[in-house]
């Protein structure tokens, strides 16, 4: 007998076992002014590496910078993550599902566009006017959040 019969079926990913696959920094560098956004992209699976749709990601991120506390992934297992910051530095990025748990640096530099002088301190005076001698001044340069320049 060559009788034959067939169906098709549908295998679906585990979202049991979500976790955090990848978290890979796109954009570096952005101005600490509050409004322009370093990026990363996160990737969930699960444990087979099959990508999961529809996953709430916990956001966090560390030195004064400002992420949204949760995001959900695509159909493509993955969702970009902006994070501002009116401080000048290196911010960490963290990701979680369940269990698993990523990080990530991206770092804010001052926003030369907005400097100011911030403080001005005499450290030497009255000196000899001989040509030789010199009065010293200490200048500190910030930008408009106060990171220093």
């Amino acid at each position: 007998n060559s009788s034959s019969l067939s169906r098709n079926v549908t295998f679906v990913a585990d979202v049991r076992t979500a976790q955090i696959a990848d978290l890979v920094v796109i954009k570096d560098g952005s101005v600490a002014d509050g409004a322009m956004a370093n990026t990363l992209r996160v990737k969930v699976t699960d444990a087979f590496g099959n990508a999961l749709a529809g996953q709430t990601v916990s956001v966090s991120a560390d030195n004064g910078a400002a992420v949204a506390a949760t995001v959900i992934t695509g159909p493509d297992g993955t969702v970009e993550i902006s994070v501002t910051s009116q401080t000048a530095g290196i911010s960490t990025v963290t990701a979680t599902i369940n269990n698993s748990t990523l990080s990530q640096n991206v770092t804010f530099i001052a926003d030369v566009s907005t400097a100011k002088i911030a403080d001005l301190v005499v450290i030497k005076d009255g000196s000899v006017a001989d040509g030789a001698m010199a009065n010293t001044l200490r200048v500190k340069v910030t930008d408009a959040f106060g990171n220093a320049l």
